[in-house]
């Protein structure tokens, strides 16, 4: 017999710190609030909590931590990496490589030891707010164009001993390509060891986990080219939780898939994950569409969570918005009395 699934409930609006209502997501089942601790706009972009390392927008997790633990609710904080869009220091930021130019781009250098010293510093300062859990957001990658930094080139040529010559790096099924993949995919495992360790460091008992793009449990080649992610390679850096975007909609709009069709490969995607995460595995299921902000229907939801293998003990919904709560209660309760 396993045991009784648990259900998340990630909120995508910032701020929402005075019109959440714990007590009516308790009783809809939910165990764990997502609560989004960024804002990443280039325009008034900042943090949510206390911190020595960047720009604090409102201090209000901390009014969240107490007010939730009030209606026994954990509280996860949702955390960026790179796209601090507000950011203007030009040392702090990556360049990317696209139709022959080299340009910066509006995110952090993971490959700049101060970039590195800064994140694992407002990661540790994170977990000191007494939260349960750190979810990292989707934006710890390394796409096929980007890390071509200074400090990017050297760490290739200091690894490979040959010079970084961004059109060969990027060249497709090459020992210049793979190579290439292998230090982004080495350097980014080395971050978020470190933002494990240091936020474990402060507080052991929490949890960090990543956000990780559905293609990573089926298409591993490309998950390691465009994303630089590896499942068992990520899980080898101590984090908790693997986060998989099992968006359905997304999927199947993406891939055009037809919805039988669909279905299947969302089967497959969750069996492969479980496969190597076991019971870290976190499946987040789409209950609102991406493009219209509608609820997505019921019976759709339902049809994707029995795809879901009952060994998965944890489901994340998302984007969950104020107002859902007796929407989430519906969909629990029908999968508590199936």
């Amino acid at each position: 017999m396993f045991a009784a699934r648990k259900y998340q409930a990630q909120f995508f609006a910032v701020n929402l710190h005075n019109r959440l209502e714990f007590s009516r997501l308790k009783e809809a089942g939910i165990s764990t609030i997502i609560y989004r601790v960024y804002n990443d706009e280039e325009v008034g972009g900042g943090l949510y909590f206390k911190n020595s390392q960047f720009h604090v927008l409102e201090p209000t997790l901390d009014s969240v931590i107490s007010d939730a633990s009030k209606s026994g609710l954990d509280v996860c904080a949702w955390m960026m990496t790179r796209k601090f869009k507000w950011i203007s220091d030009s040392r702090l930021l990556d360049y990317q490589y696209e139709n022959d130019l080299r340009q910066m781009i509006r995110k952090l250098d993971v490959f700049n030891p101060d970039v590195v010293q800064r994140l694992v510093t407002v990661f540790r300062e994170l977990a000191s707010h007494k939260i349960d859990s750190i979810l990292i957001q989707d934006d710890l990658t390394l796409r096929f164009n980007e890390g071509f930094s200074n400090w990017g080139k050297a760490k290739f040529t200091g690894v490979t001993g040959v010079p970084a010559k961004e059109k060969l790096m990027m060249s497709k099924n090459t020992p210049y390509n793979q190579n290439w993949t292998r230090v982004k995919m080495n350097q980014l495992n080395k971050v978020l060891k470190l933002i494990t360790e240091a936020c474990k460091r402060v507080n052991s008992s929490v949890k960090v986990g990543i956000n990780v793009y559905y293609e990573t449990p089926i298409f591993t080649q490309r998950s390691e080219s465009w994303y630089g992610h590896n499942l068992g390679e990520l899980l080898a850096t101590g984090v908790d939780h693997i986060y998989l975007m099992t968006y359905q909609r997304q999927i199947k709009s993406e891939l055009k898939k037809s919805e039988a069709a669909n279905r299947e490969l969302f089967r497959k995607i969750v069996d492969n994950a479980y496969a190597v995460c076991k019971e870290k595995l976190i499946v987040k299921v789409q209950v609102r569409d991406w493009q219209t902000g509608e609820r997505v229907p019921m019976e759709e939801i339902r049809a994707y969570l029995a795809l879901i293998p009952p060994q998965v003990k944890q489901v994340c919904f998302t984007p969950v918005k104020v107002g859902d709560y007796d929407y989430l209660k519906q969909i629990i309760a029908a999968e508590a009395n199936k």
